[in-house]
């Protein structure tokens, strides 16, 4: 037992040396902003990750990002979207407009990924979009949208959420109270 015990902590030993070893270096801004013109949707999902994470104020990423919006591949364009509102950035009107495209899905992921997007944007332009969204089929739909409303909107749309008080998913009926209640705070 003694013996095994000793191998483990020798072969976890050799792990832990090796493996700062083998992992790949950092890219470079650059590098990771050439790397959103990739074809692969790993590759540039990576790199959207990589920029939001290393590089948060680089002007030029951002610009780069921005004209991801409008990539055909949901993927891309939902990560896009998502990093801008992550970071807060200042969008255009332009740029709203393509986030707010989003919302007009057919795919709810989408449309989900947009309404958390937009918490993070100066999308007050988009609020009559989102409102319409409380009466979507998807509960979880009709949750973020009440999250985004929390977040985005004022006092003004609380009668909006009112009719989610008594919705049959009581998880519904809790994020339409939390943001009414958010929304009576400011």
């Amino acid at each position: 037992m003694k013996s095994i015990c000793k191998s483990l902590l020798i072969v976890a030993a050799i792990f832990a040396t090796a493996l700062p070893l083998l992992a790949k270096p950092p890219q470079t801004e650059a590098e990771l902003i050439a790397a959103l013109d990739s074809p692969k949707e790993k590759i540039v999902f990576a790199a959207l990750q990589d920029l939001e994470k290393q590089y948060p104020t680089s002007a030029p990423a951002l610009a780069k990002i921005k004209t991801l919006l409008t990539d055909p591949r949901p993927l891309i364009h939902e990560k896009a979207a998502r990093v801008l509102g992550a970071l807060h950035a200042d969008v255009s009107d332009a740029d709203l407009k393509s986030i707010a495209a989003m919302l007009d899905s057919a795919d709810k992921k989408e449309i989900q990924e947009a309404l958390k997007a937009l918490r993070g944007l100066k999308a007050q332009s988009v609020i009559p979009k989102i409102v319409s969204l409380l009466q979507h089929a998807d509960p979880f739909v009709k949750r973020d949208a009440c999250r985004t409303l929390a977040v985005v909107a004022d006092k003004s749309v609380i009668p909006s959420i009112e009719p989610l008080l008594k919705d049959a998913d009581p998880k519904v009926v809790k994020d339409a109270n939390d943001a009414i209640f958010a929304l009576k705070a400011k």
